[in-house]
């Protein structure tokens, strides 16, 4: 379908009600009403949506006046975790984007933006889900247990909570709160599914791509004394270590088949989040020339860091102990444009808005286990990374 795009510059002004936004300090994204969706379902779900928004793009008529990452025909992004999952991977063109960022700001338009349907800020508390704690210490000890049987050496495991809602629910005071105390992180409304997620998956501009691995989590102290010894302690922790390693080794053997120039840190470095440390590492590099974002994104998806390795035994394990369908959890989730650029976040510390069978929010929290894994720790740690959600709603 072809569209007509117009980006050019405009004074920043409030975005109320935005349908989509992508935020991390020093750079907002609202979107506006749906110009045009994409969607697509299985195995193929990543390259299809990147056929189709190459296809789109070479058919629009795109005036660009600004020529800044982010301008041009641009597209919200959602993949689902599994290829089976019953909900859809989609590529949201907006009605109308506006970007701020570092002080300039520009508007791109595409078609009017309907007007809103009245929406309600959810209240309520969030109650145990399809997977009870419980049922995730005893999936934990079963993880444990095919690890030490097996060429399986790490799993991600979750479990949810849920919170049945009233009404259609305004989430934007919740995604203000989740930006506001999580600003380092990528705030995201994508479809149906939010969150401040502390990972990015992959960024791409001019044919530059950077990553950060995540794996390895502890609980912040109160005392400054006893924070500093709680990372120092991360740093040094075998388990932690012996995770993150299996993923920052995972991504880059994959990433090294269609980039150029890899780079790592040497060591993983503790990474600072109001409620958590975790241990972190950077990756960067340079895409081989005729390989997209997209096209990297689906070799990497998913990664070693929320699924686990092996890759494919892994998601076997998941698809077997956990009961609820992740859909758009620890999959990609941001944005990409017509010239190349984007930016893919790891939707983590959120969850998603579900209309069947009943109206509610489902939140989401994993954990890496690996063979040292001590089950009462892992579910601890679930308890830590819902901190967020939990303040996002007041809950």
């Amino acid at each position: 379908m072809a569209l007509k795009v117009r980006s050019f510059f405009a004074p920043a002004a409030p975005v109320e009600n935005p349908d989509q936004v992508f935020l991390r300090q020093g750079t907002e994204m609202y979107g506006e009403g749906v110009a045009l969706r994409v969607s697509a379902r299985g195995t193929n779900r990543i390259s299809e949506l990147s056929s189709q928004f190459q296809k789109i793009a070479a058919e629009s008529e795109i005036q660009d006046d600004v020529r800044l990452a982010g301008s041009g025909l641009f597209g919200f992004v959602s993949i689902t975790f599994a290829a089976d999952s019953e909900f859809e991977s989609a590529v949201v063109i907006p009605a109308k984007l506006t970007v701020i960022r570092d002080g300039v700001s520009f508007v791109t338009e595409i078609s009017e933006v309907p007007e809103k349907p009245l929406k309600k800020t959810p209240s309520g508390v969030f109650l145990q889900g399809d997977q009870s704690a419980t049922g995730f210490i005893e999936a934990t000890k079963t993880a444990i247990a095919r690890i030490n049987e097996s060429a399986l050496e790490k799993v991600v495991l979750a479990r949810d909570l849920v919170m049945p809602l009233s009404g259609e629910p305004d989430l934007q005071p919740a995604i203000q709160r989740l930006y506001a105390r999580y600003p380092h992180c990528w705030t995201y409304l994508v479809e149906d599914n939010f969150g401040a997620s502390p990972e990015l998956l992959l960024r791409a501009e001019t044919g530059e791509v950077s990553a950060r691995v995540l794996a390895g989590t502890a609980g912040r102290g109160t005392d400054p004394d006893v924070d500093r010894a709680i990372a120092e302690g991360l740093k040094h922790s075998t388990k932690n270590q012996h995770e993150h390693k299996f993923a920052v080794e995972s991504l880059v053997q994959t990433l090294s088949s269609v980039c150029e120039n890899l780079e790592t840190d040497e060591e993983p470095f503790s990474l600072a989040l109001p409620d958590l440390w975790h241990l972190a590492t950077d990756v960067r590099g340079r895409l081989k020339s005729n390989v997209t974002l997209l096209d990297a994104v689906e070799l990497l998806h998913p990664t070693a860091a929320v699924a686990g390795t092996p890759r494919l035994p892994a998601q076997a394990l998941i698809s077997e102990l956990e009961p609820f369908d992740r859909g758009g959890y620890a999959g990609p989730v941001g944005w990409i444009t017509a010239d190349g650029s984007g930016e893919l976040a790891i939707a983590l510390r959120g969850g998603r808005i579900e209309r069947e069978p009943a109206l509610q929010i489902r939140a989401f929290a994993g954990c890496g286990i690996v063979a040292e894994s001590d089950p009462e720790a892992e579910l601890a740690e679930t308890e830590l990374k819902f901190k967020a959600v939990r303040y996002a709603f007041g809950s």
